[in-house]
């Protein structure tokens, strides 16, 4: 699964359009997970997609092992692209994906990133334990620190080859109304207020003069 998913209203809405009366109900299936039963498939897989911005602003991914523990991924590196590219930019994203017997799930994890320089937590993390399937020396380690985890599963039934269209509309939301623009010499509007009110004696006074007490 893409760690980049287009959102279900807009996938319903475009199925809708071509027709697909089946959207609606397909998009209820898709279950949202909380975020402690998205932690839970986190620290159960041992594989996950780091997606990083280049030094240049170009987008990559890495496939990485990785391990858990108090709310952060750890993830063993060499001095390689990876440190030089959250150096420059530490916001990343981690996806990981899986399967049962019956269902599919994915999790997303959005965070920042950034080299591990205390042995303290070297050890107190696990990360020293964490394998790595690579066969390149990986004698250092990254932290991401999560901002955002999100996560969805879905039953597992047959795929769908749905009927494409022509994307069409734009892409990017409205921009907002600009204020009212005022000229430099235009005096401001007056804020409406309401005189002070008369206090209840006086308006006891009053009441009872027109009754002739």
């Amino acid at each position: 699964m893409d760690a980049s998913r287009p959102a279900e209203g807009d996938a319903t809405a475009a199925a809708a359009s071509a027709g697909d009366v089946s959207a609606p109900r397909a998009a209820a299936q898709v279950e949202r997970l909380e975020t402690s039963e998205c932690w839970t498939l986190l620290q159960e897989a041992h594989l996950g997609r780091l997606a990083v911005i280049h030094a240049d602003g170009a987008p990559d991914v890495f496939p990485v092992n990785f391990t858990t523990h108090e709310g952060s991924l750890f993830v063993r590196t060499a001095r390689d692209a990876k440190l030089l590219h959250i150096a420059q930019h530490p916001l990343v994203a981690f996806e990981v994906d899986g399967e049962t017997a019956d269902t599919r799930w994915s999790v997303v994890v959005r965070g920042r990133a950034a080299r591990v320089t205390s042995d303290d937590e070297l050890r107190r993390s696990g990360v020293r334990g964490l394998e790595s399937w690579n066969p390149t020396p990986k004698l250092f380690a990254i932290k991401i620190t999560a901002s955002a985890v999100t996560g969805r599963r879905f039953p597992k039934r047959p795929g769908r080859a749905d009927r494409l269209i022509p994307f069409e509309g734009r892409v990017r939301a409205d921009d907002p109304p600009e204020p009212p623009h005022r000229s430099r010499g235009e005096p401001p509007q007056p804020i409406p207020h309401q005189g002070p009110r008369a206090s209840t004696d006086a308006r006891a006074g009053d009441a009872g003069a027109e009754h002739g007490d």
